[in-house]
């Protein structure tokens, strides 16, 4: 009887890019990832297959996306592949993941563990943690999610929600799940996250209740949203800077995240010359999500 063998591929990414990587792991129907975060600056993933994926295709891919959010190739370090022997693998993968409570409302669950979770008292989110940016294990993930949760929905009521850069969707998802019936928008540059937020939005039962598309910042100048979550980078968020305004409410919430500590005087700057004001600053690890009103 031979034994089954996994194909992997490893990526060397730097960290502020790691969303780049794993949408394209994701999209090629990864079986499941691990990241490893020995380094400071960078991040290795290590992805499953069922079958070998094309290790080139898939750096050509990485590289198309850090062109679209403005990062350059060495961003990427390598990208291998190799094989690894079955010992009973996905079971032992899976028994590492577990709910994960965010803030005071919210429940992130892969879909194995939702019978677990049923009579949670919380407002559950389920995301496959195949996608491992997005899943709300990642500090800013978590940070936008604690700050949604805090800001959103608006005190004047009904509420409108923009996500630029909507990745896995979790953070829309999530928005309309805490405040259903309200207007959420959500988009991104690269189609093939917006099919991934698609996919996720129809596993939560919220794809009716979401707008998500593949667009740009400045499509929806003169919606007036009362919060606008932008997890990216800070080398994204500062040239999008003058363009927040034009999307927002007066006194509207602008959360922020997927910044390094060392880049969160940069960000504010940018964001305090088209007037917002700092309303929160949220460390977490080597990351800081912050909240700011126009």
């Amino acid at each position: 009887m031979s034994t089954k063998v996994w194909h992997a591929v490893e990526v060397e990414i730097a960290r502020v890019a790691e969303t780049a990587a794993t949408t394209q792991l994701w999209t090629l129907n990864t079986t499941g990832l691990e990241v490893s975060e020995d380094a400071s600056d960078f991040v290795t993933l290590r992805a499953y297959f069922d079958a070998a994926p094309d290790v080139e295709k898939l750096r050509q891919q990485i590289l198309h996306h850090l062109k679209l959010i403005d990062l350059p190739e060495f961003a990427l370090r390598r990208v291998e592949s190799t094989t690894i022997a079955d010992q009973d693998w996905m079971s032992e993968w899976k028994k590492g993941w577990e709910p994960i409570p965010i803030g005071q409302r919210l429940l992130v669950a892969p879909s194995w563990k939702l019978d677990q979770v049923k009579e949670n008292d919380r407002v559950v989110i389920q995301i496959d943690p195949g996608m491992a940016f997005g899943t709300g294990t990642h500090e800013t993930t978590r940070g936008c999610l604690e700050m949604l949760e805090k800001y959103w929905p608006p005190a004047s009521g009904s509420g409108a929600l923009l996500d630029v850069g909507t990745g896995t969707g979790i953070l829309a998802i999530a928005a309309i799940k805490l405040h259903p019936g309200s207007r959420v928008s959500a988009f991104d540059v690269d189609p093939e996250a917006i099919e991934v937020a698609l996919e996720n939005a129809e596993i939560n039962r919220v794809a009716e209740d979401i707008e998500i598309e593949v667009n740009k910042l400045g499509s929806y100048e003169g919606q007036e949203f009362d919060v606008v979550l932008a997890n990216l980078t800070a080398d994204v968020i500062i040239p999008l800077a003058p363009d927040f305004p034009a999307v927002m409410k007066p006194q509207g919430i602008l959360i922020v995240s997927g910044i390094l500590r060392e880049q969160g005087d940069d960000v504010i700057a940018a964001l305090n010359v088209q007037q917002f004001e700092l309303a929160e600053s949220k460390p977490d690890g080597e990351w800081v999500t912050m909240a700011f009103r126009l």
